[in-house]
């Protein structure tokens, strides 16, 4: 057993004490009722903005290296996910704080909740064992769960959360379980060290299959993968829309995160080797949340719930990435997250402006909105048309990098292998299914004529404003000129531990 360093090791996490000291900091500033809510505010961005500052020095590591004993992992890849989660923090604090400030009650703690998630945000994108993995995992449902039903007198509210925690409590169940078979079949809970277990001593197909079934459960949740979305509608309608913007992007990130750091550790030369069935468990999850997340999404009229199975959608997207996995399909998994989060976030705030300065929350409410607020409309316009995929935005570009780099792998690596590249096709006929109701926002908002003209119930914040505007410029900045952060991502994928 290797000796245990724990100041060595610290050095590596002060991103993650600074974010752990600013959640004290802003549950004690809570308890004084003097102190305006907006202090409290300003102290969760500062906290998120100082853990930047402090983890900015490290840069890309040049060395991957464990830490923790091996629990951890300090490497290009986890710093990637932690600046683009404290990033996400950041975005977070300051657009829920127009809609936070009016809650009754829990804005404190509202802001110590999100603090925390991110903190388990950045913990799963490093978790390099079957232990920590699980306990991040949790962590960030739990404090979940609790912003979901943070306004405690709205029935949506509190029914979304009663949903969330049992379908989240049965796939930690379920993942867990897998996790014991793995642990049971290699006396090994280090990811790095499983594969090399596995490498040397394959196990029958049958038990490799049920393993991975049960053990991509946990990540399926976390995701909104089927058959584990069903949560994901009833969460985004009934939680607080801030809470909504930032679980679409937020959790189900740090979800692929940990996904691609245990398909990594565990099989090094892809899913499906060592004749491990991961690879054909992933096939069969991303072509129903495909088809689930874009066929389901046709029929419904709530924003928020189409914006919910447009991101099951999106998550079987991403899925694909893992079908044949090489350090170009990491990188274009890591583009896709990225561009992703601009564009959906985008979406979001839309959404939440819509809800604040129209009251409206139904895609017919949204009847000749166009004509009286062309700037916000055609905001949305932008951002649905990136989701779908067309060019010149950034939804074009991340696709284009998940279909074409797993075509390039499965044709170069294994000549003729029709599973990644019939997964591709299924995924560019769902892309067009969802232009149709990507587009019917649109048309209810430029072509179709209002009963009656909507009118503003009062301004859009300048802060909303200015957030849009910037989701704005970077979905049409990350579809032409993508060089610069595609280098960064092809650079954070080489540097994943081994």
């Amino acid at each position: 057993m290797q000796d245990f360093k724990p100041l060595e090791s610290l050095a590596h996490v002060w991103p993650e004490v600074i974010v752990v000291a600013g959640i004290v900091l802003v549950v004690l500033l809570d308890l004084f009722p003097k102190i305006s809510k907006t202090a409290v505010m300003l102290l969760a961005v500062v906290a998120l903005l100082a853990s930047m500052v402090a983890g900015l020095p490290a840069g890309f590591p040049g060395q991957s290296k464990a830490v923790f004993l091996g629990s951890a992992g300090h490497d290009a890849y986890g710093f990637f996910f932690r600046m683009l989660f404290l990033g996400m923090g950041v975005l977070a604090v300051m657009f829920s704080w127009t809609q936070v400030r009016k809650w009754p009650s829990g804005q404190g703690e509202f802001f110590a909740l999100l603090l925390s998630c991110v903190f388990g945000m950045m913990i799963m994108a490093a978790a390099n064992d079957l232990l920590m993995m699980f306990l991040a995992l949790e962590f960030v449902s739990v404090t979940s769960y609790v912003m979901t039903g943070l306004l405690r007198k709205n029935r949506k509210s509190a029914e979304a959360s009663l949903k969330y925690i049992l379908y989240g409590a049965a796939a930690g169940g379920v993942m867990l379980f897998g996790m014991s078979f793995l642990y049971g079949l290699t006396g090994k809970v280090d990811v790095t060290e499983i594969g090399a277990a596995l490498k040397d001593k394959p196990i029958p197909m049958m038990m490799a299959l049920l393993v991975s079934v049960l053990v991509t459960g946990g990540f399926a949740y976390k995701v909104a993968a089927a058959p584990f979305h069903m949560w994901c509608p009833d969460v985004y309608e009934g939680a607080p829309t801030p809470v909504t913007a930032f679980f679409s992007i937020g959790p189900k990130i740090a979800g692929f995160a940990m996904l691609g750091r245990f398909v990594h550790g565990v099989f090094p030369a892809g899913p499906g080797a060592d004749g491990f069935e991961l690879r054909i468990v992933i096939a069969v999850m991303a072509f129903l949340t495909m088809a689930i997340g874009n066929f389901t999404a046709l029929w419904q009229n709530n924003l928020k719930r189409l914006m919910a199975y447009s991101g099951i959608a999106h998550a079987g997207y991403m899925l694909l990435a893992f079908l044949v996995w090489e350090p170009s399909n990491v990188a274009s998994l890591l583009f896709y997250a990225v561009a992703y989060v601009v564009m959906n976030l985008g979406a979001f705030l839309v959404v939440i402006i819509l809800e604040e300065k129209y009251g409206i929350e139904t895609v017919q409410q949204c009847r000749g909105l166009g004509w009286t607020d062309p700037a916000l409309c055609s905001a949305m316009a932008l951002f649905l048309f990136s989701l779908v995929g067309l060019p010149p935005l950034a939804g074009f570009m991340g696709k284009l990098m998940v279909f074409g780099h797993v075509i390039d792998a499965a044709v170069r690596v294994k000549p003729y292998d029709w599973m990644p590249i019939s997964m591709v096709v299924a995924a560019v006929l769902f892309s067009v299914v969802s232009l149709y109701y990507y587009a019917r926002i649109v048309g209810f908002m430029f072509l179709a004529k209002p009963e009656t003209p909507p009118v503003a119930v009062q301004r859009t914040p300048i802060l909303l404003s200015g957030l849009t505007g910037i989701m704005a410029v970077g979905t049409v900045v990350l579809g032409v000129a993508w060089g610069p952060v595609w280098e960064l991502c092809k650079t954070a994928a080489a540097g994943m531990l081994r």
